[in-house]
């Protein structure tokens, strides 16, 4: 028996339906596990058509309204972050901040854990989902892994890291301006730890890391997984936390901490294919988690980064988040990760820009 086990149930729903002159109408509906933890998500096939009755369409006026009319108050943009932001105590960190390249790594002003940076990720103000670059990214990401090694120098207890991404409003960003945000210290937000106590009862049942097993069966699939960026292995997720989930797995590595810089590169390539791929499918808002545990490998943990689209901007836009999410910790399938990553791989092509524009390169 495989160790990872994709599990779905089929369910019919009947009713009468008025526009059809009450005759009777039938759905099947397909409800999946994710493997490691049990969450659910539901999938209605007849409702794949009507993915704009759910996103709507974004509204470019509206987007560069938003975007001239924060610009002129936004506190990241220009030479900003590297005078006025916040800094740490010298003890930690000697300059107050960390500056690479154009990222600009600062304390937060309002922290949700004992050590909580924002990372601004570039001097421009907005950016389309082809505009992001993996040298943004990747400088974004040195700056963080520099301050998770400066916090795990001083403080041993501060093992659970994430990096993440809210991306305009929909994705609940309260700055237009691109920008991370770290979660650093000694407990774990709630699905971080779930994730950490299965992999681990996963690992002492099989005697092999989850995620290993994970990254296996889905090469022997083939059918949600996307393609390769270093050691990172991108996949859609069987049974996703969000709309449109793509995963990368590390293979090796369990903290942010003792990634190389190939590593970081190559995460960055990854996660600007999957921008160009959302842009294509008509998408800007998104989040994006990084998870990290120092010390988790040798309980079956590796590095894994979830990102997920969010709702569309256009006027009186709704929340793509309700009672089946937030309430019931079920998500909603609109197109099955199989035919995601099918749409995904494209993206992955080596003679593709992380634009998602046909490269000149050989």
């Amino acid at each position: 028996m495989a160790r990872v086990q994709f599990e779905k149930e089929m369910v019919r729903a009947e009713f009468l339906n008025p526009l059809k002159n009450f005759e009777k109408e039938s759905y099947d509906i397909e409800i999946r596990k994710d493997p490691l933890l049990g969450m659910t998500s539901v999938y209605n096939p007849n409702l794949r058509d009507k993915a704009k009755a759910f996103f709507g369409e974004n509204d470019p006026d509206l987007i560069q309204r938003l975007a001239e009319e924060s610009e002129k108050t936004c506190i990241f943009c220009g030479e900003k972050p590297e005078h006025s932001s916040p800094k740490y105590l010298p003890e930690l960190l000697p300059e107050g901040r960390i500056k690479v390249g154009e990222a600009v790594l600062f304390a937060n002003l309002f922290p949700l854990a004992q050590y909580h940076p924002v990372v601004s990720l570039c001097k421009t103000h907005f950016l389309s989902l082809s505009g992001f670059r993996p040298e943004l990214l990747t400088n974004g990401f040195r700056a963080g892994q520099s301050f998770l090694k400066a916090v795990h120098d001083r403080d041993a207890g501060a093992v659970y890291a994430t990096i993440n991404m809210n991306y305009l409003f929909p994705a609940g960003a309260s700055l237009v301006h691109p920008h991370l945000q770290m979660l650093i210290g000694p407990a774990a937000c709630s699905y971080h730890a779930r994730l950490a106590d299965a992999a681990k009862v996963h690992y002492q049942t099989c005697g092999s890391s989850y995620f290993c097993d994970l990254i296996a069966e889905e090469e022997g699939r083939g059918s949600r997984l996307i393609g390769r960026t270093g050691r990172w292995h991108w996949m859609t997720a069987f049974s996703p936390m969000g709309s449109n989930e793509i995963m990368a797995v590390h293979e090796e590595e369990a903290d942010a901490g003792a990634l190389s810089d190939d590593d970081l590169t190559s995460l960055a390539q990854g996660i600007c294919s999957v921008l160009a791929f959302f842009e294509s499918l008509g998408h800007l808002s998104f989040n994006f988690t990084l998870y990290s545990i120092r010390g988790g490998r040798d309980a079956g943990f590796r590095s894994v980064l979830k990102i997920i689209n969010r709702q569309n901007l256009y006027p009186n836009y709704r929340n793509d988040d309700y009672f089946l999410q937030k309430m019931l910790n079920a998500e909603l399938i609109i197109i099955p990760p199989e035919d995601l990553a099918e749409k995904a791989r494209v993206f992955f092509s080596p003679d593709l820009t992380c634009g998602g524009k046909r490269s000149d390169r050989v």
